[in-house]
C-alpha cells in the first residue's frame, strides 16, 4: 500500500507543471510595457503533499455549501445548506432541528442561496455570527444574528440585523464568502455581478461594490464598509492562513483560466487582481487591459486551464494535527472536475493531493473546525473530514 501511494505522489508531481503556471514574485507585476499577458514564467519548486483519506461526517445535507466552527468550540460543526438552513453536527450525529432556518428569505436558484457564515472572534462572549445570502429580490445581504441565551444550539431570529445590502444585476457571480481577518474586520467576497465577461466593467469601477473584496469594521456605529481589493470576477471562496495571516483567494474564471491569488500578511488595501482586463495572467478584455498599470497588478501565484477543471473552489492552509505532513499546504479544488490540489506556499507549483483528488464529487467548499482540521463539502449532500491515509 505504501509503495503504491509513493508512486501516485511521484506521478502527481510529474504532471503538476503541465497543469499549472507559476509566477516569479507573488503580489507584484513585471512592468513589461506592451506585453499581452502577465509576467514571464519562472521555474518553481514542487513540494509533494502527503496522501490523505476522506472520512464522512455524520448526516446528509440539502445542498451543503460551507462548513465552519465557532472559535474554541471543539464539540460542534456547523453546516450551511444553500437552501437556507444551518445544521449542527454534534455528538456523532447531525441534529434534526436547524441552528438557523431562513429558507423563507432566501432565493436559492442557480448560484444564489445561503452561501456562508462566520463567527465573531469573541463568539463565546457575545454570541454573534454573520451570514451571507441572496434575498428574494436576488440581492446580496450580510446579516448578523445572536445565539439563543437559553439554547446554544439555536440562533435567536429576533436578533437579526442587516449590515450590508448590495444589488445584484444578474443571477450569477454572487461571491458569498465571509471571513474574519487577523485585523478583526469582517471580509466579504463580492463577484462582479454576473453576465459574461463583466459587461458593465464593475470589477474595475471604484463606484461599485461588485467585483471587490469588501471589509466591514464592526463595533461602534456607524458601520464602516471599505474596499480591500478590486478586480475580482467571482471570489467564491477565500481564506486567511490562521498561522501567518496571509490571504488566499480562489477567483473563478470565465472562458479558459482559473486562478489562485495570494496577498501577503498585513498588506494594505488597494490590491488590483486584474479582472476583467485579465483572466488569470492572460488578456481577456483588451480595452480594460490597456488602461491598467500592469506593474501594480497582483498576478496569480498559480492558474490552471479548463482541461483540468472549470470552476475553482478555494480552500485553506492546513494547520491541523491529524495529518502532520500536510501542515502549511494550501488545499483547494475544482467544483466541475472534482480535482483537489495542494500548494506549499506561494512560490511552489500545486500538486494533486492523493486520496482527495477526485474523491469528493461536486466540491462546493472547504472548511475548518476550531482545531484547524480540514473539511471538504460535496454539494450532493456529504461533508468529509481530512484524515491520514490508511
Amino acid at each position: 500500500m505504501r509503495r503504491r501511494l509513493v508512486i501516485v505522489v511521484l506521478a502527481a508531481v510529474a504532471v503538476a507543471a503541465a497543469l499549472f503556471t507559476q509566477l516569479p514574485r507573488p503580489g507584484e507585476g513585471s512592468g513589461l510595457e506592451g506585453a499581452s499577458d502577465g509576467p514571464p514564467l519562472a521555474p518553481a519548486a514542487v513540494a509533494a503533499p502527503p496522501a490523505v483519506s476522506l472520512s464522512p461526517v455524520p448526516g446528509r445535507f440539502d445542498q451543503p455549501v460551507y462548513v465552519a466552527a465557532a472559535p474554541g468550540d471543539s464539540r460542534r460543526l456547523f453546516v450551511v445548506e444553500k437552501t437556507g438552513r444551518i445544521r449542527i453536527v454534534k455528538g456523532g450525529a447531525a441534529l434534526g432541528r436547524p441552528f438557523l432556518d431562513i429558507a423563507g428569505l432566501v432565493s436559492s436558484e442557480g448560484e444564489r442561496g445561503l452561501l456562508s457564515m462566520a463567527f465573531h472572534p469573541r463568539f463565546a462572549a457575545n454570541g454573534r455570527f454573520y451570514i451571507d445570502y441572496t434575498d428574494r429580490d436576488g440581492d446580496t445581504r450580510v446579516v448578523s444574528y445572536r445565539v439563543s441565551a437559553s439554547d446554544p444550539d439555536r440562533a435567536r431570529p429576533a436578533s437579526r440585523r442587516v449590515l450590508l445590502r448590495v444589488a445584484q444585476p444578474y443571477s450569477n457571480h454572487n461571491g458569498g464568502q465571509l471571513q474574519f481577518g487577523p485585523d478583526g474586520r469582517l471580509y466579504v467576497g463580492m463577484g462582479d455581478g454576473g453576465g459574461a465577461g463583466d459587461p458593465q466593467g464593475r470589477a474595475q469601477d471604484p463606484r461599485s461594490r461588485l467585483g471587490k473584496l469588501l471589509r466591514i469594521t464592526l463595533g461602534t456605529p456607524p458601520l464602516r464598509v471599505g474596499v480591500y481589493a478590486v478586480g475580482l470576477r467571482n471570489p467564491w471562496r477565500f481564506s486567511f492562513d490562521r498561522a501567518t495571516g496571509a490571504l488566499w483567494i480562489a477567483d473563478v474564471g470565465q472562458d479558459a483560466w482559473e486562478e489562485v491569488d495570494y496577498l501577503r500578511p498585513g498588506r494594505p488595501a488597494g490590491a488590483n487582481l486584474g479582472w476583467n482586463g485579465f483572466e488569470g495572467r492572460h488578456v481577456y478584455d483588451r480595452r480594460t487591459a490597456a488602461r491598467l498599470d500592469r506593474s501594480r497588478l497582483v498576478w496569480p501565484v498559480a492558474e490552471y486551464g479548463h482541461s483540468a477543471g472549470q470552476s475553482i473552489t478555494g480552500g485553506y492552509v492546513y494547520r491541523g494535527s491529524a495529518v502532520p505532513a500536510l501542515r502549511g499546504f494550501y488545499v483547494f479544488g475544482d467544483f466541475a472536475s472534482g480535482r483537489v490540489w495542494a500548494i506549499k506556499g506561494p512560490r511552489t507549483t500545486p500538486t494533486a493531493l492523493p486520496g482527495a483528488d477526485g474523491a469528493a464529487g461536486a466540491i462546493s467548499s472547504f472548511g475548518e473546525d476550531a482545531a484547524g482540521e480540514l473539511y471538504i463539502v460535496d454539494l450532493a449532500g456529504t461533508v468529509f473530514r481530512f484524515a491520514p491515509a490508511p
